[in-house]
């Protein structure tokens, strides 16, 4: 397909905007829903008698090539058992592609080179970058390729998960990957996305030392709260408010000093931020909603200013290392290998690699948690949502009919199983007849036990991977993980109790909206804004300065559009709701809400660490 080569403005480096103007001139044709006018090749329409990759005779011979601009993520060899089997069922040979950092860069130059590659896999909260690249013409509607060449993909794919990423079109314009569908999720409380670890050993001692020294013939410590009021909590629990963590730090610092660089470890800070903040902010139950189910916006709120000043405090204290602004996510994963923090406030599952080589060398980290001043339960957002990246088909592809096939095997519960456990009847076999529990066959076991199974190439091919229905069909016994996969399975697992439904603030703004463009332009300056000046804030020399940036910052997001920004997240938020089926979704403000903060479990719940 001929198109006219079109420009891309990068901006922080990570979030891509692109324009409409093509270099030589030529505009992107749009249509009345606000998106561009894409034609689609005329090959073939494939039946609807069997499963659209089956109309493939293994024959094709296509080699895909895959971008995936995530750094961290390790592709398939395409040597392994499963890229072979996918070779066979649809003669499609996959090339993945990463960039050497998440810095956005690599994506701009193809967009500005008019080059694209067959695919592209982006993390879902870069939805400005996706919306772009659907409303710019770049990626075609999934909608209109599955209804031409792979009807069964309508499906196979769960209804809600295609509906969630739709705009005012109804199209939806790619599928994303580790998706929880309604359809698929247990009753019950899933674990949280987030969570905050602690190193064992040293926790241990504070708690000992609590114990012997702070606590009085009640079994409570009695402190002083920011504030400057007098409160009590059990002895325990001391280290789970915002006093009793940054004394406790200050104490790991001073007593175990020769082998720690920080009291308290952050993500790295990018262009837009720092994913530690917003998982504090879900410690400290800082609503996104107010009583009367209207979005807030939490930036300006005065509990998230609360919130920087604590963080400053703890950077002027020493808590929070200087370093710690400058790193990058392999500096932050060093720090977490080490054992060099005392608590980390990280993404766990982003560093289970580097938690995993801390406790080989002897320095387990566990799952603790902490709370506001004022001593609500923290409300975290659990596992689940509608994806961690985004697949698209882009419309540089020469044959979008067959990599729509491959996104149809993919996202079927055969290609399921395959992508998660391998070839039936090799590695596993079931109990009792389809989509019950599965069992691994003794020859997998017995590789496993010998570390064998690379071979599989298990779980690397997981682009379009539904993980509740593979965590619904693996075995809970005989399962052959080591000691290192449960640990990295239950590392923030006691946390659960704490954990609730956050799909209402995953939402879409319709990019078919009139407004969006500006929108996505003052969307642009905001975040920009606010992750340039976050780190002022707090590494600010004191609280008055941190109030001054602080401060400085709300007015000029106010005037680089937030009105805007709030008016169309707040439409958004209402009708993700409406999906959703509720009225109320901050948990604390919903019928039947109980408190679930117990202080004498400073590391949550422990009882829910599952055996597999």
């Amino acid at each position: 397909m001929n198109k006219p080569k079109r420009l891309l403005t990068l901006f922080t480096g990570i979030l891509l905007l692109i324009v409409l103007v093509a270099c030589g001139g030529t505009t992107i044709p749009i249509d009345e829903d606000n998106m561009a006018v894409i034609k689609y090749p005329d090959f073939p329409l494939t039946g609807h008698d069997k499963n659209s990759w089956e109309y493939l005779d293994g024959s094709t011979n296509l080699t895909v090539n895959w971008y995936v601009d995530v750094a961290s993520w390790n592709p398939p060899t395409g040597l392994d058992v499963i890229s072979g089997i996918i070779k066979q069922k649809t003669g499609i040979t996959v090339v993945f592609d990463t960039p050497v950092t998440d810095d956005g860069q690599k994506l701009a130059a193809m967009i500005a080179g008019g080059d694209l590659p067959d695919v592209i896999s982006i993390p879902t909260n870069r939805s400005q970058t996706i919306t772009s690249l659907a409303q710019q013409g770049y990626v075609y509607d999934i909608n209109t390729l599955a209804e031409k060449w792979a009807p069964t993909l309508l499906t196979h794919l769960p209804q809600d998960v295609l509906d969630w990423w739709s705009y005012g079109n109804g199209k939806t314009y790619g599928i994303p990957n580790h998706y929880y569908s309604y359809e698929d999720v247990p009753t019950g409380q899933l674990q949280p996305n987030g969570g905050m670890m602690v190193r064992k050993d040293i926790f241990d001692a504070w708690q000992n030392h609590v114990s012997t020294n702070l606590k009085d013939s009640n079994g409570n410590v009695t402190y002083t709260t920011i504030s400057g009021t007098q409160k009590q909590v059990p002895w325990q629990g001391f280290i789970t408010t915002p006093e009793g963590f940054k004394q406790a730090a200050l104490w790991a610092l001073q007593n175990y000093g020769s082998s720690l660089t920080t009291g308290l470890q952050l993500s790295q800070f990018r262009a837009d931020g720092s994913a530690s903040l917003n998982w504090l902010s879900q410690f400290f139950a800082i609503p996104f909603e107010d009583a009367s189910g209207n979005y807030v916006y939490q930036f300006t709120q005065e509990a998230y200013k609360d919130m920087l000043f604590y963080l400053n405090d703890l950077y002027l204290a020493g808590v929070i290392s200087p370093a710690n602004f400058t790193q990058d996510y392999d500096g932050v994963g060093s720090v977490i290998a080490s054992g060099k923090a005392f608590a980390t406030l990280v993404t766990p599952q982003d560093y289970q690699i580097h938690f995993t080589t801390a406790r080989d060398g002897g320095y387990t980290y566990e799952s603790m948690y902490i709370t506001n001043s004022n001593g609500d339960a923290p409300v975290l957002s659990d596992i689940r949502g509608y994806g961690y990246m985004f697949n698209m088909i882009t419309t540089d592809a020469k044959r979008p009919d067959i990599l729509i096939k491959l996104f149809d095997f993919l996202t079927s519960k055969e290609g399921q199983r395959l992508i998660a456990m391998g070839p039936e009847g090799t590695t596993w076999n079931w109990t009792n007849g389809l989509d019950s529990e599965i069992v691994y066959t003794e020859t997998y076991l017995q590789e496993k036990a010998n570390s064998q199974t690379a071979k599989y190439g298990l779980l690397q091919f997981d682009m379009l991977l539904n993980w509740q229905y593979y965590d619904n069909v693996q075995p809970k016994t005989n399962h052959g993980k080591t000691a290192a996969e449960l640990f990295r399975t239950n590392m923030k697992r006691p946390l659960t109790v704490y954990a609730y439904d956050y799909n209402a603030m995953a939402f879409v703004v319709d990019a078919t909206d009139k407004r969006f463009q500006t929108y996505n332009n003052n969307l642009t300056r905001i975040e920009t804004t606010i992750g340039t000046q976050l780190p002022k804030i707090i590494r600010a020399n004191s609280r008055q300065q941190a109030e001054s940036i602080y401060n400085s910052t709300v007015s000029a997001i106010e005037a680089r559009g937030l009105s805007l920004i709030i008016e169309m997240n707040s439409e958004a938020y209402l009708k993700a709701k409406q999906k959703l089926g509720i009225t109320i979704a901050w948990p604390p403000n919903q019928v039947g809400y109980i408190n679930p903060l117990n202080r004498l479990q400073p590391n949550g719940d422990t009882s829910k660490y599952r055996g597999y």
